[in-house]
């Protein structure tokens, strides 16, 4: 959510910050500015992507700039709400929210605004404390201590032009190292095509940097050890290639990011995983499982809760993480494992969660796509990284069969750790390494399915409707539509559809029913067809057998086993939505009012 670049060396700013902005749009898109440092504050801002930013009005010799890309949090997305915000000698932007900015416009008396943001009245507040103390590094400290809230900021001044100032409080903040010059980013992917060495700045830690240095401070300005790190650049490699969007690539990769999460932790026979640190003593004493997520990532864990629970024969529980901060929850500590889901690895609703549950003492795991983000650095147990890839297209595709995989591969791995039947986990084994083929042979549906969506994309409501571990998927399905197309569209179980929702069926309704292979609730969701039909609504059925003759369209699957077919069915509804943003026009990598990145509560 937001994207901030800096840069500060001897090459010009302002195309490197540009061009860095452009690879973190997929965490905002609604305006974007730079400013550039050259003795004077030099800024461009626009309405709407990267694209219409005009950076020829911007020096050439300034070597020193930060620049944003927005989702607007407060204020509307207009040219006087972008980012870069200058009040008096401070130039800042920032990502987050200042959740005591009206306090602090009335403590400082601020007027003379010319935005609705947060994040001028922070940029007020630090130049009131510039004033005083003629320091940048001092008055960026003393405003944190009394800012609440969450922030990535890089900050400049006139009054010091060949220093920039970054901190953070909840939200990322990576630097780029190089010979003489440095790099600034809300992600590692908008710096790897310069450099590959990287610092991630700590919350509440504050870097000084310079042409020639960095200085890390906390809250004190007590001097802190910087850790270099060094990224690697096969996970940021993403181009289009054959394909019309992004999402179609990421939909089509997902055989290949299957194989990624499964290489050297599953075979035929067994799973081992190195990343979890749960001994046998640890598993046994589990009883209760607590999956925590955001969106899809809250969606990959219901749907796993099923299968766990079969696994592992205990209760499984999954949370929003943005309830589970905020409600009491009885879990005993001893014997509760916390299982925290995230793409990126700094969505803050689940970083909020997660340092709630350390606070219970309850023991953390962390599922995360991006090496080194915070969650997998602050988690107590250990996890799984995914190693998906780059998901450059907003709605989320391979990550979430990935998570669901490692979900699952940590169930075959907790059974056998467990002393449990060595059966359980040959079984899980053998289904997830079948799965990448079953997934490619299921992309070959995708002619079909377009002709499907064809006749169907000018409905405008949707019920996705499944049974059982296909309830989840149908919630994850209407998620799909829903974001990328922006039809209204309703995940329901099967069985509670007769319970209200059913008044909304009629000749333009659309119903699409996921068939399950068990005998007992297919039976049960042929009577889900009837009622639909009874009442005029159109059906779609996704199964492992032939179509049956009450629904309208029908998409055949092949049945890989009772832990998996879920994935094989969630890739028809992720070419399904693919298809019908397709005809409608949509903005199918950028959907409206969304961001990839989610980093303020």
């Amino acid at each position: 959510m937001c994207g901030i670049m800096g840069y500060i060396g001897h090459r010009p700013a302002k195309q490197i910050i540009k061009n860095g902005l452009q690879q973190l749009e997929y965490r905002g898109y609604d305006s974007a500015g730079i400013a550039v440092n050259n003795q004077k504050v030099h800024t461009t801002k626009c309405v709407g992507d990267t694209s219409n930013l005009n950076i020829d009005s911007l020096p050439d010799t300034a070597t020193i700039g930060i620049g944003h890309t927005r989702w607007a949090t407060h204020g509307k997305p207009t040219t006087s709400n972008a980012h870069p915000h200058t009040y008096g000698k401070i130039t800042l932007v920032h990502n987050g929210i200042i959740e005591n900015y009206e306090d602090l416009k009335a403590k400082f008396a601020i007027s003379n605004l010319k935005s609705q943001t947060d994040s001028e009245v922070l940029a007020a507040v630090i130049d009131n404390f510039y004033k005083q103390t003629k320091d940048l590094l001092t008055a960026v400290k003393q405003a944190m201590n009394i800012a609440n809230g969450t922030f990535g900021l890089a900050i400049m001044s006139v009054a010091e032009p060949d220093n920039i100032i970054v901190a953070r409080r909840g939200s990322p903040i990576v630097i780029g190292v190089d010979e003489n010059q440095y790099y600034i980013a809300s992600d590692a992917s908008a710096i790897i095509d310069h450099t590959d060495k990287v610092i991630y700045l700590e919350d509440d830690q504050i870097a000084q940097i310079n042409r020639e240095s960095l200085s890390l401070y906390d809250l004190k300005l007590t001097a802190k050890q910087t850790a270099i790190q060094q990224l690697s650049a096969d996970d940021y490699q993403n181009n289009l290639g054959q394909f019309g969007s992004y999402l179609e690539k990421e939909i089509h990769e997902q055989p290949k990011s299957l194989h990624n999460v499964m290489r050297g932790r599953v075979s035929l026979e067994t799973i081992q995983l190195g990343g979890p640190r749960l001994d046998a003593n640890n598993i046994k004493s589990i009883k209760q499982i607590l999956i925590i997520g955001c969106g899809t990532a809250y969606y990959a864990g219901y749907y796993a809760k099923y299968e766990l629970e079969k696994i592992l024969g205990i209760s499984v529980s999954v949370e929003y993480a943005s309830e589970f901060r905020y409600r009491y929850g009885a879990y005993d500590p001893d014997s509760t494992l916390a299982i925290f889901m995230s793409q990126s690895g700094e969505t803050a609703d689940t970083l909020a969660s997660l340092q709630e549950a350390k606070r219970r003492g309850i023991k953390t795991m962390g599922i995360i796509n991006t090496v080194g983000s915070t969650i997998a650095r602050e988690v107590t147990h250990g996890g799984i990284y995914l190693h998906a890839g780059m998901e450059a297209s907003v709605a989320s595709t391979k990550a979430y069969s990935s998570m669901v995989a490692a979900l699952l591969m940590l169930g075959g791995h907790m059974s056998y750790k467990s002393g449990a039947d060595s059966s359980i986990t040959r079984r899980i084994a053998s289904e997830l390494k079948s799965l990448p083929t079953e997934i490619a042979h299921t992309l070959n549906l995708q002619p079909q399915i377009k002709k499907i969506a064809s006749k169907l994309a000018k409905k405008n409501n949707w019920f996705f409707l499944g049974r059982d571990s296909l309830y989840p998927v149908a919630l994850e399905g209407a998620l799909k539509l829903t974001e990328v197309t922006y039809i209204h569209a309703q995940g329901l179980p099967s069985g509670e559809m007769k319970h209200g929702p059913i008044a909304l069926i009629d000749k333009q309704h659309v119903s699409v029913v996921l068939m399950p292979e068990d005998e007992l609730l297919y039976s049960k969701s042929l009577s889900t067809l009837e009622e639909i039909k009874a009442r005029s609504g159109i059906i779609l059925t996704v199964g492992t057998r032939p179509k049956e003759s009450i629904s309208d369209y029908h998409i055949e699957v092949a049945h890989n086993g009772e832990y998996t077919d879920g994935l094989i069915y969630n890739t028809v509804l992720q070419l399904l939505t693919l298809s019908i943003a397709e005809y409608k026009g949509r903005n199918i990598d950028r959907p409206r009012n969304l961001a990839k990145s989610v980093t303020v509560e």
